[in-house]
């Protein structure tokens, strides 16, 4: 029975290894057909197949590997009108997931792993040095990269050079490939330093893919496609791929058939619907997938469900997005780890400033490019949006609840408060929370209704949270809308008072609020109302049972 590879094996150690391989080598003819002068770029979530993709196009076009048997029997074997690229190009690959700055790195450190990267890659064709083809002036260009010695000028333009000096020794063109080109941007989240790491790859990429004549096809992976003027602008020839693009839809993941074949081949074809419950629910075009990473993961651990992608540095966007997360964005988040899906308006290119922004829209998209959402287009711009499965449910769960700077107790006790509506027990601890807290930026409601729904996290499975909703003949503040049989409906209205001599007609204000504008309309049996006011630190509260 052929091991499983869960270690991100290239494919050419996987075939000679005979580890158990799901075929996606039609991702071959997908390019070819598509323009075998073309420049590529795929994005999809880490872990979902892109480099083992990447390691197969490097053993099929490398002429390197020329006479090898590592697609006998794989499905391009069948489509013998493209045995003519076999093995017939020089091939650079590039894997950009080492050039990640690290801890309290800056700039220079960036820099330097660049250089690393780029004098290992240059190495692995150190005959260009002995090469009678190339003149000295050509190998004087190259010798920096060699030496390492090279400036940051010479580093953006290193990968072009590289491929004129094989352009003219083994007198063919040249195949790049280039993977996680964004890795370094994406760990440098909420960082000064992404934005001179974007400046950076906007020249290297511009340079390699876009004003090289020695290039015969570029590929290029990420998990989100970046714009800045020169990155991928101006390429007359680009093709993006993305999660919602139909062509080679079924070459990242893992298809339902696929996966009930790896089933099967285990011993265990009566484990599909736990694996369907933990790691489906992705759609990339028009395919169903599965997260192929967790699910060789499942069967390496004897068929043991688990968070096996927390485990990797898919995780680490995450951790970033959810510190971003406003009132609005978090009570949409709470519901979508509810089941409750919500449409929104998305986009897929992203500029720098989107990045380091706190909009619903940028903060759905990320999610929706690093894997942690699913979309599906609807009407116009407009997708449905939810989470795919339970792993990335308890990833994200686990996520939010770790963003609540708050003690277990007092979260506990809050919650309780709330529920009881006992209002005194509600302002004290709120008072307890808000001294103790100063990473809370209080400028506005919405700050407070931030505050208010993160240390509700422990309660809002029960409900579908919404903010600002209209209710009545207005907008209430938060309405908490229960979901399961025994809770109780709440709306809360939040005022932020001039002084704190005037916190109690405030918080009598809100409650009149409520009740005047009718926002319980539609609501029955018991509903807590609960008035809350504030001023800086200070808060005032009052609550009030009806029955309608």
């Amino acid at each position: 029975m052929k091991k499983v590879n869960t270690g991100g094996l290239a494919f050419q150690r996987m075939r000679e290894g005979d580890k158990f391989y799901v075929d996606k080598t039609l991702l071959i003819k997908d390019v070819l057909d598509n323009d075998e002068n073309g420049v590529y770029l795929f994005t999809r979530p880490r872990r979902f197949g892109k480099t083992t993709n990447i390691t197969m196009l490097d053993a099929f076009f490398n002429i390197e590997y020329e006479g090898n048997d590592w697609f006998d029997g794989l499905a391009i074997s069948d489509h013998p009108e493209y045995a003519g690229y076999k093995n017939a190009f020089p091939v650079i690959c590039v894997d950009m997931k080492d050039v990640v700055p690290g801890p309290g790195s800056d700039y220079d450190g960036f820099i330097d792993n660049i250089q690393t990267l780029m004098c290992d890659t240059y190495l692995r064709f150190e005959y260009l040095l002995d090469s009678d083809r190339l003149g000295e002036k050509e190998k004087n260009r190259l010798e920096p990269i060699f030496d390492m010695t090279s400036n940051e000028s010479l580093l953006a333009s290193s990968l072009k050079n590289l491929c004129q000096a094989l352009e003219k020794h083994h007198e063919r063109k040249v195949i790049v490939l280039i993977d996680e080109y964004d890795r370094a941007i994406t760990d440098s989240f909420g960082t000064e330093l992404q934005r001179s790491i974007v400046a950076f790859l906007g020249n290297f990429l511009s340079s390699s893919l876009k004003s090289n004549s020695s290039l015969q096809m570029a590929y290029v992976t990420g998990v989100m496609q970046v714009a800045r003027a020169g990155m991928f602008s101006g390429l007359n020839n680009i093709t993006v791929n993305n999660v919602f693009s139909t062509r080679s839809d079924e070459r990242f993941g893992f298809t339902e058939s696929e996966v009930r074949e790896i089933l099967g081949y285990y011993g265990h074809p009566e484990r599909f619907d736990e694996v369907r419950e933990w790691y489906d629910g992705y759609r990339f075009g028009n395919a169903e997938v599965y997260n192929p990473f967790s699910v060789m993961n499942y069967v390496a651990k004897d068929f043991t469900p688990a968070a096996y992608w927390v485990n990797t540095s898919a995780d680490v966007p995450l951790r970033w997005l959810i510190q971003r997360v406003d009132a609005d964005s978090l009570g949409m988040v709470a519901n979508l780890i509810n089941d409750q899906p919500t449409t929104h308006t998305l986009h897929f290119t992203m500029t720098y400033d989107e990045l380091n922004t706190s909009s619903t829209e940028d903060l759905l998209s990320l999610m929706v490019m690093t894997g942690y959402l699913n979309a599906v287009p609807t009407e116009g711009d407009d997708y449905a949006i939810t989470i795919p499965n339970k792993e990335v449910r308890s990833i994200v769960d686990r996520s939010l609840a770790r963003n609540v700077r708050v003690s277990d107790s007092i979260f506990s006790d809050f919650n309780s408060a709330v529920l009881d509506g006992d209002a005194e027990r509600v302002a004290s601890i709120l008072q307890t929370i808000l001294c103790d807290a100063s990473y809370f930026d209080l400028r506005d409601e919405s700050s407070y209704e931030l505050v208010l729904l993160t240390i509700m996290h422990g309660i809002l499975g029960n409900y579908k949270v919404e903010s600002q909703k209209e209710s009545g003949n207005g907008r209430a503040d938060l309405v908490l809308t229960p979901t399961r049989d025994g809770a109780v409906p709440m709306i809360m209205e939040l005022k932020v008072a001039d002084s704190e001599s005037v916190l109690d007609s405030e918080v009598d204000g809100a409650l009149e609020q409520i009740r005047s504008k009718r926002y319980h309309l539609g609501m029955t049996g018991k509903v807590v109302l609960v008035g809350l006011a504030f001023f800086g630190k200070v808060p005032r509260c009052r609550t009030e049972v009806i029955t309608i």
